[in-house]
């Protein structure tokens, strides 16, 4: 199984590298160098208690006041067709489940047919580095699974499932930017807004068993893996021509940039959802439906100030 998935992935690789978007040009001034530090964990959950481990995690996007920073409309619904609910998030047997189900209920005076988990890091990074998801995704066209970290300006979507089935990956980068945008309100469609995305089928189904999920974001590059196979990348930097720059060296001059790239220091949390989709393809639905996940972890070449490495750990 390993060496089919080998070849689909290095085939895919060498045929599809990046989203081409419009670039913008920049000044270098001076070199930019490589960092040679190796990675080095600096959160981790392998979920092995009896409960979710709430010091390192919420069940809800916390866009609320911090009195109550669940209690906003879109604190537990997001952009999906289901509330998020503390009870569909658990631990057994070494995983953490994060369960949909069709169950109605209400939220701000809002009815919602399904109910579904999340779990999103109270813990905030704010520099280059290595995440990494061990996963089952949940079967089915219904349900919208995804690995991303988000910080308001920037969105790297490690991978989603988006009401496809589960051969179909997403990778996507979005940036917003409240600099130059109307009202300081960035939205899609606007000058201030940037987007690189693409959907692959690679042929494999990612719900009959678990796989390895990792994003590098590193200075010049994001590099997205499966199973520790490169499968996508996406650099900041391209020629004047419009040729991808592949090092992480980057000397003087001039270069167009990818405008999705994000800014660096911006805060982000790790976040890993089940959701339910609201439109979708499938005339039987599975519920109650569940992901799988075995780990989530995060490295760090340059430890950020409120960090520390956890040298005994992998």
């Amino acid at each position: 199984m390993r060496n089919i998935l080998i070849i689909i992935l290095l085939h895919y690789v060498i045929c599809h590298i990046s989203a081409q978007t419009k670039k913008v040009k920049t000044s270098v001034p001076d070199v930019q160098e490589c960092i040679i530090s190796p990675y080095k964990l600096v959160f981790f959950d392998d979920f092995d208690g009896a409960s979710l481990d709430t010091s390192k995690w919420y069940t809800y996007y916390p866009y609320g006041p911090p009195s109550a920073p669940d209690s906003c409309s879109f604190c537990r619904t997001h952009v999906t067709a289901n509330i998020y609910k503390d009870e569909n998030v658990s631990i057994k047997n070494g995983l953490l489940l994060l369960k949909s189900d069709k169950i109605a209920s209400a939220w701000f005076g809002q009815e919602y047919q399904y109910t579904s988990g999340l779990v999103y890091s109270k813990q905030k990074f704010t520099t280059y580095g290595k995440y990494e998801m061990r996963c089952k995704l949940p079967k089915g066209k219904q349900q919208w699974p995804a690995f991303w970290v988000f910080g308001w300006n920037t969105e790297i979507d490690f991978f989603e499932f988006i009401c496809k089935g589960t051969k179909k990956i997403e990778f996507s980068l979005h940036k917003w930017s409240s600099q130059n945008c109307p009202n300081n309100n960035p939205t899609k469609g606007a000058p201030c807004y940037s987007s690189v995305s693409g959907i692959v089928d690679f042929g494999i189904d990612f719900s009959a068993d678990f796989h390895t999920f990792t994003v590098e974001y590193e200075p010049s590059m994001i590099k997205y893996y499966i199973d520790g196979i490169m499968v996508r990348y996406i650099p900041k930097y391209y020629d004047m021509k419009g040729n991808p720059i592949n090092s992480c060296r980057i000397k003087p001059g001039e270069y167009l940039v990818e405008p999705a790239f994000p800014f660096f220091g911006e805060p982000v949390h790790v976040i890993a959802n089940q959701s339910v989709c609201r439109k979708h393809k499938e005339k039987k639905p599975i519920f109650p439906n569940v992901m799988e996940i075995d780990y989530i972890r995060v490295y760090q070449k340059e430890i950020q100030q409120d960090l520390k490495s956890s040298v005994n750990r992998k």
